[in-house]
């Protein structure tokens, strides 16, 4: 190794001037399977357990975080322009390019630009001081269980800033404080641990979601917020429902909300920003073939072509009695009902979810003695029945049942799928953006679908609606009626019920003084939180909680990962 000409490292200590290490003074050696390293910051000959701390030095590279021994964690570098870091990182998010995480010793203190500047109101601290009880991420013979930890905080879909990295320890110590800029009530302070790997992928240890709309002025908080295990983060199109903290840890954290301007803060709860667009899903022919053929299955085979073939058997006679008793009913609703049209498609409805109600309330009584067959299912698309003479009892299906099986979803080939990846970038492109339409438009036709076969929770408040509907139709005027229905779905959709709802939500916010219970915040440590690996470092013999098992290689969404690591 030769000596750098930087200012940061004067001068690398040579490796024949020490056998031992300089912090740790262990000896090094084949045999006890030591090898040496230098310090990017002091320069100091080092093992690899004193040196695992990985932080951005701009003297070697402006974007790898470099190998900083635990002596000059605590000394963090002074970048010359953190303003270009925070501007390009930026302009990669309005591009919808991933951005790479910022160091919070390169900012230096200064506030992270939330991308709309003219709508900032406040400032949001966050101090994160130190973590407990996390998950063992590395495991050797030798050694202990141990993790490698750091932190990516973030506020909303912002740039992410990343901590330095505390080697081998379920009890790291950061105390690092960051600033946001926050220009949205809606925004979140999105915190997640990893551990450092460096020849493979980092791995997830936990994650935390803290809710800014309920944050009291200028009042800082400081306590414990639990981790939630990796698993428990939701992928993109899954529902986010809270998973239970326990088994990752907790993380002890200081949070205020300074420098606040009321105005911009009022007008931010009475006319928010538009919501951020998602970035764009990877490139999957399947996430584009499944849901279409949902649709195609949906609409035409359950609806269109039902309506349309049971209207052919009528006009030609297919059923002598039926088709009579059509023209029958056509020719005295025509004579005598035509006045009460507007109230026969909301009746119509009515009954066909009557009709489906009772048809499963017969069937599940006759599959009581009965064995029920077997579902299978994945993601949206039709329920599938293994057994052929079973195909009858589909529409016996219950909620119950549905929550507890998943839809089987129409996939391509491998081949076809090798062959996609040669289309043209333009065509890809299109596919990458029809992709969440796609899926946003199965699950609603999916939904709806659910609701008139009385298979949704919300199948009786429709019905209700309904009946309401045909009852209205009677009393008012049809002229009135669609004036009704125009103006409360334009007023509906119109800018003032979210003004409306935003001043009740700031006249709350006025009157709040602690913290919100969403953060689940506490003084002290609970012992609920520790993961398993620490209660077995720590020697503890009564463990109750599952073992939480690391997938290695995790990811998190709208994570960007952080750059690879150099290796001495």
């Amino acid at each position: 190794r030769g000596t750098s000409e930087s200012s940061t490292a004067t001068e690398w200590v040579e490796n024949s001037a020490t056998d031992v290490c300089m912090n740790c003074h262990a000896r090094f050696g084949v045999m006890q399977l030591r090898r040496k390293h230098h310090c990017r910051r002091c320069g100091k000959v080092v093992c690899s357990t004193c040196s695992r701390s990985r932080e951005m030095v701009l003297e070697y590279h402006p974007v790898k975080p470099q190998r900083v021994c635990n002596s000059c964690v605590a000394a963090p570098s002074i970048p010359e322009n953190p303003e270009e870091a925070t501007s390009a990182a930026l302009e990669a998010m309005r591009a919808g390019k991933p951005a790479k995480p910022i160091s919070a010793a390169s900012l230096c203190g200064m506030p992270l630009p939330s991308g709309d500047e003219h709508r900032e109101f406040a400032t949001l601290q966050v101090r994160v001081i130190e973590a407990k009880g996390l998950l063992a991420a590395d495991f050797n013979l030798v050694s202990k269980k141990s993790s490698d930890p750091y932190c990516l905080l973030r506020v909303g879909h912002g740039v992410q800033v990343r901590t330095s990295t505390v080697c081998a320890t379920l009890e790291p110590r950061w105390d690092v404080t960051t600033a946001f800029r926050v220009s949205r009530v809606d925004s979140f302070l999105h915190v997640e641990v990893w551990d450092e790997d460096t020849a493979t992928k980092d791995d997830a240890l936990g994650f935390l979601d803290l809710p800014l709309a309920k944050v009291p002025l200028s009042k800082p908080f400081l306590g414990w917020v639990p981790l939630r295990p990796p698993e428990a983060q939701p992928l993109p199109g899954e529902d986010g429902k809270k998973a239970p903290a326990k088994g990752a840890g907790a993380v002890l954290l200081e949070v205020q909300l300074s420098d606040v301007k009321p105005i911009r803060r009022f007008q931010a709860f009475v006319s928010p920003l538009p919501p951020v667009p998602p970035q764009l899903p990877h490139f999957d022919i399947d996430a584009v073939y499944g849901p279409a053929m949902h649709l195609l299955d949906l609409i035409w085979s359950r609806f269109v072509s039902p309506i349309l073939f049971w209207t052919l058997d009528l006009i030609f006679w297919t059923s002598p009695a039926r088709t009579l008793l059509a023209l029958l009913l056509w020719n005295f609703g025509a004579a005598y009902c035509l006045q009460h049209s507007p109230a026969f498609p909301p009746l119509g409805l009515l009954f066909f979810m009557l009709r489906h109600c009772f048809h499963q309330n017969d069937v599940e009584a006759s599959l009581k003695k009965v064995k029920r067959p077997t579902l299978v299912r994945k993601q949206t698309a039709p329920a599938i029945l293994e057994s052929p003479q079973a195909a009858h009892e589909h529409g016996a299906l219950t909620r119950q049942d549905s929550k507890r099986v998943d839809y089987d979803e129409a996939q391509l080939g491998s081949a076809v799928q090798s062959l996609c990846f040669v289309l043209p970038g333009s065509v890809k492109e299109t596919c990458r953006g029809l992709q969440p339409l796609l899926r946003t438009a199965a699950d609603a036709v999916q939904t709806i679908h659910d609701i008139f076969v009385w298979d949704h929770d919300a199948s009786p408040f429709v019905a209700i609606a309904l009946l309401l509907f045909a009852v209205l139709s009677e009393v008012l005027r049809f002229d009135i009626l669609l004036m009704l229905m125009g103006s409360s779905i334009l007023l509906a959709c119109s800018p003032l019920v979210p003004a409306l709802s935003g001043f009740i939500a700031y006249l709350s916010l006025l009157r709040a003084k602690d913290l919100p219970q969403e953060w689940e915040m506490r003084n002290n440590y609970e012992e609920d939180w520790m993961s398993r690996d620490y209660l077995e470092v720590k020697g503890s013999s009564a463990v109750s909680s599952p073992r939480q098992r690391l997938r290695h290689g995790k990811t998190m969404p709208v994570l960007v990962k952080a750059s690879d690591r150099s290796a001495t």
